[in-house]
Formats: C-alpha cells, sequence, structure tokens
C-alpha cells in the first residue's frame, strides 16, 4: 500500500468509522468542545461590558480552540495503544509491514483529525459570539505547521511510554494539566509567578497560541510573530528527537522482552 493507501485505513477506518460507530460517544464529545466556550464567554461578560468582555472571548476562543491539539490528541494515541495492549492485538500491529515510526505516526493521524474538527467548531462558534478575526493566513499556516509537529513529538513520546510502563501515562497527564495551568489557553502566562513561567516557555502550546492569535486575530504578519516562530521550532525539534529515540527504544524493548502481549 502506498502513503495514501495507509493513511485512509487509519483516519478513516481505525478512526472515523469506529469513532462514529459510537453515537452517544459522539454527542458527548461534541457537547465536550461546545461547553467551555460557553463557559468562559461568561466568564468574561462578568469582568465587564465592552472591550474588556470582547477582548477576553477573543482570547480565550482560540485558546481553548487549539489547546486540544496539546491535551487530547496525546491521550488519543496513548489510550490507543494502552487499549491494543488490554485486547491483545499490539502484537498484530507490532506485526504489520511498518516500521515503528511510521506506525505511531499512522496512529498520531487520527488525534490531529478529530483535534481539528473541534478547533473548527471551537472557532465558529467564536464567530457566532461576536469575535472578529482578521486572518493573515500565511502566518497562521506557518504556526500550525510548526505546532503540529510539536504535537507529533509529543504523541510519540507519550505513546512510547505508554509501550514502556504499560500503566499509567505521566506524559498524558502532564500535558493536560499543563494545557490548561501553563500554556496561556485562558489567561495570559505573564500573570504567573516568576518560576512557573519557565516551565511555560518550554511548552510548544505557549508559543503556538501567541503566534495564533496575533495572526488571526490582528493580522499579524510573519515578521511580527518571528520570536515566537523561532522559539516554537525549537520546542517542536526537541520534542520531535526525544519522540523517535524513546520510540526506537520502546519498540526495541518491546521485541527484547517479548512483551507486546503483557498489559
Amino acid at each position: 500500500m502506498g502513503f495514501l493507501d495507509k493513511l485512509y485505513v487509519f483516519l478513516a477506518i481505525r478512526g472515523f468509522k469506529v469513532w462514529a460507530s459510537y453515537k452517544t460517544q459522539v454527542a458527548l464529545t461534541a457537547v465536550n468542545w461546545v461547553i467551555p466556550v460557553f463557559i468562559y464567554f461568561f466568564v468574561g461578560l462578568t469582568l465587564g461590558k465592552g472591550a474588556l468582555a470582547d477582548n477576553y472571548t477573543a482570547f480565550v476562543v482560540v485558546g481553548t480552540a487549539f489547546q486540544g491539539y496539546f491535551s487530547a490528541s496525546v491521550v488519543t494515541l496513548a489510550g490507543r495503544l494502552r487499549n491494543e495492549e488490554l485486547i491483545g492485538t499490539l502484537e498484530y500491529l507490532v506485526a504489520s509491514p511498518l516500521s515503528s515510526a511510521s506506525l505511531m505516526l499512522y496512529n498520531t493521524m487520527w488525534g490531529l483529525a478529530i483535534n481539528s474538527l473541534s478547533a473548527a467548531s471551537v472557532l465558529l462558534i467564536g464567530l457566532g459570539l461576536g469575535v472578529r478575526y482578521s486572518p493573515n493566513p500565511a502566518s497562521a499556516a506557518v504556526v500550525m505547521a510548526l505546532y503540529l509537529a510539536s504535537i507529533i513529538g509529543l504523541n510519540l513520546i507519550a505513546g512510547a511510554v505508554v509501550l514502556i510502563v504499560k500503566q499509567g501515562n505521566p506524559v498524558a497527564l502532564f500535558t493536560s494539566v499543563a494545557s490548561n495551568l501553563l500554556g496561556g489557553a485562558v489567561f495570559p502566562v505573564s500573570v504567573l509567578p516568576q518560576w512557573l513561567r519557565y516551565v511555560s516557555y518550554g511548552l510548544s502550546l505557549t508559543w503556538a497560541l501567541d503566534g495564533l492569535r496575533a495572526s488571526l486575530l490582528q493580522g499579524a504578519g510573519l515578521g511580527a510573530i518571528w520570536p515566537d516562530l523561532w522559539r516554537l521550532a525549537a520546542v517542536a525539534a526537541a520534542y520531535l528527537a526525544l519522540g523517535f529515540a524513546l520510540t526506537e527504544y520502546a519498540f526495541w524493548k518491546l521485541l527484547r522482552d517479548g512483551s507486546a502481549h503483557m498489559y
């Protein structure tokens, strides 16, 4: 099979068809996308009428729209691998004619796809709530490319950790907590204590949201967001390097120990 055939299998068959077959879960997932937007919208209203509330609504809409890539997509891959372990199909997955890196990369695609639907839904809801976008497509595309590269790296790290430790996923827990507390999704990083700000600088979400807010809300060009871009690129490169290294180690250990059937 070629690249597009494999992508179709992992996205359409293993991803969408399985997900869509659980209709209650689809409905609950959609509600989970929508509810936080309205919660923070009303929080914005409590801050006062006019520009203050409008600015906060725009701030939080972009934050919640793209936060899911950092937290939920990482959980998606790790959860899928954990499920393969529990139902006893991980051995068949490992035996497929794909390299360890390819196998993990294809399995990240569904998490990215479903969070793209979430992001689009939240941005549309924001439009209905009065957010006015002034997008610079080129800047937004570059930021998203670098951000998604960092998310793929995080997925590889989380998936490899699940294969190594079997139970428990500290990476997914960290990304979930960090995205809410440290990434600047619902409040500016500048309000954090100094030592926590240093931690947030190591998160791709922090730089991605800065760049996306500037490019989507203010129409900022590449030159204006260059500081965010190079920092995001550096973090993405670090995530990818660690992700590929851990993936190779995890599969080497899996095959050495013969532990694909263990959970």
